[in-house]
């Protein structure tokens, strides 16, 4: 049957399921006739993106969607509108043109998707700038999306990203062209709470009937010294002083330098108008970074926690926070949950975190996502499969333990929970709406027991995306008494650090070593069902190389481990007459950036910092074949040529994968 004769309502719906399997393949679709292109229009224009950089830029680009909107008459599609970037008023280059660059140093942009780096630790200064005024030059040069506002009859949301700040003349057109629609203020923050009263324009964008989202950064004081009140403020707009503010996102910054004042912490007089005798109605709370217990009990003083549908706690709460929320407060409606958590025992032992646990957890309805950073054991996992997993669709599970191995007189033997081939199948017999999983799996040399493991994921019948993280740490080193591996010859002798075998530091550079074949490897364990959905999307994020149980840091071990670590992502080409799929390494630019074309043996004789660079050489040329090749024994063969991608792992440890198969 020809498309074109299909009635527009069905090629609509034709053209959304191809807009949510693979957007890209909408505008193939969109070009295969006059009738799939006027079905395909809705979806091609419903949400435009702007990424701003210079006032000519700007102007420009507006222009080119002023131009295509007129030549397909399609301005009465557009619903959404995203801004970026920072405006110049000219085009020479600043150091940061508005990136994020945390996630860029730390790769994590495209392993962490939406997440937070954390720790959100930075140079931050409240005061930074003057408040923006009405009709300024800045606020004109805003002049070509205000008139795109005005040409948009049916706009739905705005959301704003730019690190400029929101000009006044977008905020006018909002109220006066679309006084319904929803703004979504990411970068929102108050500049002039230190003077008492805020300035007359920030409080009329902070009590906006437009205003519906907003992220702030807070800190308990800026580099600067002076003192911060956002988070205050923020709780008072969200008590109803921002009459539709319903999804609230607050940063707790850790300011560089601010440690350095002391000065007594003034007092906080509220916002005007704020009375303190009602509760705000938020859906959704997110708390993440720096933060505190009673930051979470003035939030229950502004907002009604039964409210909330959408919840992230990550300040990691302790066994007694959690038993505080369990004793005080309920959340009905509550859909989704991320919460770190800590045992909260560096004063003294925390005997009750597990029960702590058990009853917070027990405390919601059954969720439908579920997120977990911290520590677990057994008796945790069995009451969030027992009590959310019949309705979970997705869940995320990261057991972590503190690094500090000395706390308050006595060392820690607390090691992350490993999840075995039961814990995955209990995961999947309790789970079966499952769709999208994260999850840690231990990295044990490629061994016929992680293969397992691997394997257990294929009987989730509903699962589309897996997020593995590739725990290549070895906590057992420094808080295991009992742990003592036996290795042949020099490989039994102490390694490049305190309490490390050579053999052991051998393993963890095998376990490291994640390259393109093993991440193929991977799939092809996971992603094979004989029943149910498809696995659709695989990330693979290797990480821990140096982490062997405490908190210090050795450089040259540091280097070397990421210098061998690799992430990917796999996705599989949606097409249902094929079974290809596409690899990409996560973070290569940033890592080629950073090794630039040194080989492995050059980044080991960088660091001199704190280690001995003759012994993790002496290591290196154990592994090393020749000059261009890295072996280990024959059941764990590695290759690594060393060229100008710096060191491309080729290696056999799929062999294992394959025996075990």
């Amino acid at each position: 049957m020809d498309l074109s004769s299909l009635p527009l309502e069905l090629l609509q719906q034709i053209a959304d399921c191809v807009e949510t399997v693979h957007r890209p393949s909408l505008y193939a679709f969109s070009l295969t006739s006059k009738a799939c292109h006027n079905a395909s229009m809705f979806l091609i224009f419903q949400h435009i993106d702007i990424t701003v950089d210079h006032r000519e830029k700007l102007r420009h680009d507006v222009e080119g969607l002023f131009e295509a909107l007129s030549r397909l008459d399609s301005a009465r599609h557009v619903q959404r509108i995203s801004i970026k970037g920072a405006l110049r008023l000219n085009a020479k280059k600043t150091d940061s043109d508005g990136k994020d660059t945390c996630k860029t140093e730390y790769d994590l942009e495209n392993i962490l998707d939406d997440e937070e780096p954390m720790p959100l630790s930075r140079h931050y200064v409240v005061y930074d700038e003057p408040v923006i005024k009405k009709s300024s030059e800045e606020d004109m040069a805003w002049a070509p999306v205000v008139s795109l506002l005005q040409a948009i009859p049916h706009l739905k949301d705005l959301i704003y990203e730019c690190q400029s700040q929101f000009p006044p003349s977008l905020l006018r057109a909002l109220h006066e062209k679309h006084p319904h629609c929803r703004l979504h203020h990411l970068t929102f923050r108050f500049r002039t709470l230190l003077w008492g009263v805020p300035y007359p324009y920030e409080m009329e964008l902070a009590t906006s009937p437009s205003l519906y989202k907003v992220k702030v950064a807070c800190a308990f004081r800026d580099s600067d010294g002076d003192d911060d009140f956002n988070s205050e403020a923020i709780m008072e707009l969200s008590s109803g002083l921002a009459p539709n503010l319903k999804e609230v996102i607050g940063l707790g910054i850790f300011a560089f330098r601010s440690s350095r004042y002391f000065s007594r912490v003034e007092s906080w007089h509220g916002l005007p108008g704020f009375t303190g005798e009602a509760l705000g109605s938020l859906t959704s709370l997110s708390l993440k970074g720096s933060s505190s217990p009673a930051n979470l009990q003035e939030w229950a003083r502004h907002i009604n926690f039964s409210c909330l549908q959408h919840l992230t706690l990550g300040s990691e709460l302790s066994g007694e926070t959690m038993d505080w929320v369990v004793q005080n407060h309920s959340f009905p409606r509550l859909r989704t949950l991320s919460v770190r958590l800590t045992r909260g025992d560096m004063a003294g032992e925390s005997p009750h975190y597990s029960q702590n646990a058990v009853s917070f957890f027990q405390l919601f309805e059954p969720l439908e996502q579920l997120f977990v950073h911290g520590p677990m054991d057994s008796h945790i996992l069995d009451t969030i499969l027992s009590h959310h997993g019949q309705k979970l669709k997705k869940l995320a599970l990261h057991p972590t333990e503190s690094p500090f191995a000395y706390d308050n007189g006595r060392n820690r033997r607390d090691i992350p929970m490993e999840f075995t081939k039961d814990h995955i199948l209990q995961v999947q017999a309790q789970c079966p709406l499952l769709e999208e999983l994260a999850i840690t799996v231990k990295r044990d040399m490629s061994s016929a027991s992680e293969a397992e493991r691997y394997r257990c994921f294929r009987k989730m019948r509903k699962l589309q995306s897996l997020f593995l993280i590739l725990d290549c740490s070895n906590w057992r080193v420094l808080r295991d008494s009992t742990y003592n591996p036996q290795f042949d010859g020099e490989d039994q002798l102490e390694g490049p650090r305190r309490g490390l075998k050579r053999g052991t530091f051998k393993e963890t550079l095998i376990n490291c070593a994640v390259d393109e074949m093993l991440a193929r490897s991977i799939w092809k364990f996971t992603s094979y069902k004989e029943t149910g959905r498809r696995l659709e999307r695989l990330k693979l994020w290797t990480r821990g190389g140096d982490k062997f149980g405490d908190s210090t840091s050795s450089s040259s071990i540091y280097t070397f481990t990421k210098c061998l670590s690799r992430s990917w992502l796999i996705e599989r080409v949606p097409r249902e007459d094929r079974d290809d799929i596409t690899v990409r390494e996560l973070g290569k630019h940033e890592r080629e950036s950073r090794e630039g074309l040194k080989t492995l043996r050059e980044i080991i004789q960088m660091n001199e910092l704190s280690d001995d660079p003759k012994d993790m050489i002496q290591i290196e040329e154990k592994l090393y074949d020749a000059p261009s090749t890295w072996g280990t024994d024959k059941r764990y063969k590695v290759t690594a040529t060393v060229g100008k991608e710096g060191v491309v792992i080729s290696g056999y440890i799929k062999q294992c994968f394959n025996q075990a198969q």
